[in-house]
């Protein structure tokens, strides 16, 4: 199954976990770059009128839900039992069919701090020599030597981590120059994936309060106050758009009068 669905001015596609395996075996033997968005909550929000961002996921070869708090309108947990992908976990659980444990990753991210917790992350699914190459933006590497980075590594997967705009402008300032196969855009759910899989200092391990020390980090993500979030911003956006035709049956009349 592939269907995409609209929520809040955005197109997302769902898919089965099959279909999206399938669509990703299909971007790695491909000729050119694919790129793939993983999106949030607070991306929608946030950018859902940004034109960039519109024509940047118009371009996008698949917009995939990051969380499913962003399918509570279409009863997410039942998407999910049925095998649909409906948030980044889903997708981590196809590392394994995906065979990602053969496939070389070059990240550009955000920062030293972002980098050392994705590649330490990113362990979990591929060998430390799969990772050919780190660009962070605040870094001392510019632009014209990134692109000619990648192209000289040639990775399978680029991962993409930067701070909306800045990342949809990277994508359409250097699509067309990256010799890659994939790119995983996934600036608006990185946040979400490191708490969910946050370091625990040596200390707070030392003292067996690991799991305290989790849980107190994630409840600010948790799909129970996320759901919350959501229902208030979808009530805002359905005010918003009665507003707005109100306003264009308004005109209408006055234009007609």
């Amino acid at each position: 199954m592939n269907t995409r669905i609209q929520i809040m001015d955005m197109d997302i596609d769902l898919l089965t976990k099959e279909g999206f395996c399938d669509a990703i075996e299909t971007f790695l033997s491909g000729d050119s770059l694919s790129v793939v968005h993983m999106i949030s909550l607070d991306y929608m929000d946030a950018y859902e009128q940004n034109e960039l961002v519109q024509q940047v996921l118009s371009q996008a070869d698949l917009v995939l839900p990051g969380e499913k708090t962003i399918l509570s309108a279409h009863h997410a947990d039942v998407l999910e039992t049925a095998g649909m992908v409906v948030d980044y976990r889903c997708v981590l659980e196809l590392a394994a069919p995906l065979h990602l444990e053969e496939k070389t990753f070059y990240l550009v991210l955000r920062d030293e701090k972002e980098a050392r917790a994705v590649s330490r992350y990113l362990a979990r699914f591929a060998p430390e020599e799969n990772l050919v190459g780190v660009y962070v933006a605040d870094g001392d590497m510019t632009e014209e030597a990134l692109i000619n980075d990648i192209n000289t590594k040639l990775p399978d997967i680029i991962l993409l981590s930067l701070d909306s705009t800045e990342q949809e402008e990277w994508l359409s300032n250097n699509k067309n120059k990256i010799n890659t196969k994939l790119c995983f855009a996934a600036g608006s759910i990185m946040p979400l994936i490191l708490r969910d899989n946050v370091y625990v200092p040596h200390w707070i391990r030392a003292v067996h309060l690991g799991s305290a020390y989790r849980f107190l980090l994630k409840i600010p993500y948790s799909h129970f106050f996320r759901k919350r979030i959501f229902k208030k911003r979808m009530d805002d956006y359905i005010t918003k758009k009665k507003l707005e035709g109100n306003i264009r049956d308004d005109k209408k009349i006055q234009k007609d009068d």
